[in-house]
């Protein structure tokens, strides 16, 4: 599609029911709810339609559209048509529509499933600490906020050394604000506080994680360091959010209860974590091994 938002689809964009709607999310948040309502507005302008007056069919002709038109995943699909439900839910609620027209929307079935995100092991996350440590004391720092700890790489872009010098009943903690604004106390153990400790040198306040000229790093220093890094281990190409599986993968592998990985993932709802462990398609687990084992007495009967 076309970009280029016209002066008709600009008046929508400032229309009340749109900035009302996105003056409830704040950050990166913001910005993606904004683009996929520009990009339904400037559909609907190139369809002639009203969105104030869409109906289902409407909104299932764009899911098409997005489809077979401009290429998009469904997973990605499915992301827009999310968003639009939450802006028609709003608009329902203050009154700027009559009816929702995402009610009965056929959405795209997405797998989560498909093991799309290479699962790094234990091994390759020391390692990738060990080649972080030939570079500085700033880059182990991020490696392990990221893999150990499981921060999102905005998370640990915006750590600074104040948030970790504290204490709460015994443990050294990591203050933050997460995903959704939702504040988080994080406890350190000494491998990682030492680490942030050394990151910080003399410096009492102020970003931990900077670049030469003493910049916080961004979101995209974060992908950009993370990725040199993986190529430098031999891990290929990963991203900041393959550390954030691997911590949770690491968790539970290690024995972590449900519950304290739901708590360390920091998720609203539990079922977010089978889609966290990369390890959960080992064959080695396999419960075929538990039934044949627990049949075992019949295993001469068959064999002869």
């Amino acid at each position: 599609m076309d970009q280029t938002i016209s002066a008709r689809s600009r008046t929508a964009t400032r229309h009340p029911a749109v900035v009302t709607f996105l003056a409830r999310y704040t950050g990166p948040s913001r910005k993606t709810y904004d683009a996929a309502i520009r990009r339904y507005l400037a559909w609907c302008e190139l369809e002639q339609l009203d969105p104030f007056t869409a109906t289902r069919a409407d909104v299932e002709t764009y899911s098409h559209w997005l489809q077979e038109h401009e290429g998009l995943k469904r997973s990605t699909v499915g992301g827009y048509l999310a968003m639009l439900s939450a802006f028609y839910k709003v608009a329902v609620v203050d009154g700027w529509v009559d009816r929702d027209p995402m009610l009965m929307v056929r959405r795209p079935k997405v797998r989560y499933d498909d093991n799309r995100l290479t699962g790094l092991s234990s091994h390759d996350l020391e390692h990738l600490v060990l080649t972080a440590s030939r570079r500085s004391r700033t880059h182990v720092a991020l490696v392990l906020l990221l893999g150990m700890l499981g921060l999102r790489a905005s998370e640990a872009a915006g750590v600074s050394i104040e948030d970790f010098a504290g204490y709460d009943r015994g443990h050294r903690v990591l203050r933050l604000v997460g995903k959704g604004s939702k504040p988080a106390t994080v406890p350190l153990p000494p491998l990682i506080f030492q680490a942030l400790d050394a990151a910080a040198g003399d410096r009492r306040q102020g970003p931990l994680l900077t670049t030469r000229t003493g910049n916080r790093l961004s979101r995209h220093d974060v992908f950009r360091w993370v990725r040199t890094l993986g190529h430098q281990a031999g891990l290929g190409t990963i991203g900041p959010h393959q550390l954030r599986h691997a911590a949770v993968t690491a968790a539970l592998d290690a024995g972590a209860d449900h519950r304290d990985v739901q708590e360390f993932g920091r998720w609203a709802d539990g079922r977010m974590i089978p889609r966290y462990d990369r390890n959960r398609h080992n064959l080695d687990r396999h419960a075929s091994y538990r039934v044949a084992a627990h049949l075992s007495s019949i295993a001469a009967t068959i064999a002869a």
